[in-house]
């Protein structure tokens, strides 16, 4: 009898289905305050209170693990996180990420010029001539991507491209408000041209980790969170204006 119980236990145990039962999933943090940021061992800011509360409402838990996001991307694509936050996506995610959208907005491409370069820059037609420094890993516009200039020098981080530029060991770095703007504001002279587009923002199931299984659940509490301007609350805590939504 007591087998027999244990045997009907299992199968319906087996037949739950997955959003019914916890589990703990895995996301890289970086710091970007007050979107997102790493202190005390644990993540905090608009997007991490956010994920939290989705995957709490489907019984879920996660783990945060302090990482740039060069890393974070690396050990996405092997399966190795499980949730990437707060990103866009270009076709060489595509083949390893599931994109769930929390919004859009405008977003704008500065051009810092190096003291060394002599000159302005109005196009893209006037970047493909000079050397260009980017964060390595960086998802800037689609333009941008098919840019094929002269120079194009990848670095780790913003203090790198920061010192490059003063060096004038290149001669135009590339920045926005999501990718550390603010240290090149006001510190070298700005481009003439800024390239702007409408940019989507996301949430990522990785497809080769374990939280692949609760994406549509993930996606559909998203939906709601949006149609209800509940995702709009998150911002409005940090004192961030909230992104635009469209249901089209």
């Amino acid at each position: 009898m007591k087998k027999s119980t244990q045997t009907w236990l299992f199968f319906i145990v087996a037949l739950l289905p997955t959003s019914l039962l916890g589990e703990t999933y895995s996301s890289p943090c970086r710091n970007h305050p007050p979107y997102l940021y790493f202190v005390d061992g644990t993540c905090h800011g608009v997007l991490p209170e956010l994920l939290e509360d989705i995957l709490s409402e489907l019984g879920h838990d996660i783990s945060w693990l302090e990482a740039p996001w060069s890393r974070s991307y690396r050990e996405a694509q092997k399966g190795n996180v499980d949730i990437l936050i707060r990103h866009s996506m270009n076709p060489s995610r595509e083949p390893f990420l599931l994109p769930i959208t929390y919004g859009h907005d405008v977003r704008n491409l500065s051009f810092y010029l190096s003291p060394a370069f002599n000159g302005d820059i109005t196009s893209y037609k006037d970047l493909a001539k000079v050397n260009i420094g980017a964060i390595r890993g960086a998802y800037y516009s689609s333009d941008f991507s098919n840019l094929d200039p002269i120079g194009l020098t990848l670095v780790g981080n913003t203090e790198q491209l920061v010192a490059m530029l003063e060096l004038g060991r290149v001669d135009v770095v590339v920045a926005s408000e999501t990718q550390w703007k603010d240290q090149f504001e006001g510190r070298f002279e700005k481009a003439t041209f800024i390239d702007s587009f409408i940019n989507s923002y996301y949430i990522s199931i990785a497809k080769n980790s374990k939280a692949l299984s609760i994406y549509d659940d993930v996606a559909r509490v998203m939906l709601e969170y949006r149609k209800s301007g509940k995702v709009d609350q998150y911002f409005k805590k940090y004192a961030v204006t909230p992104p635009e939504q469209n249901f089209e």
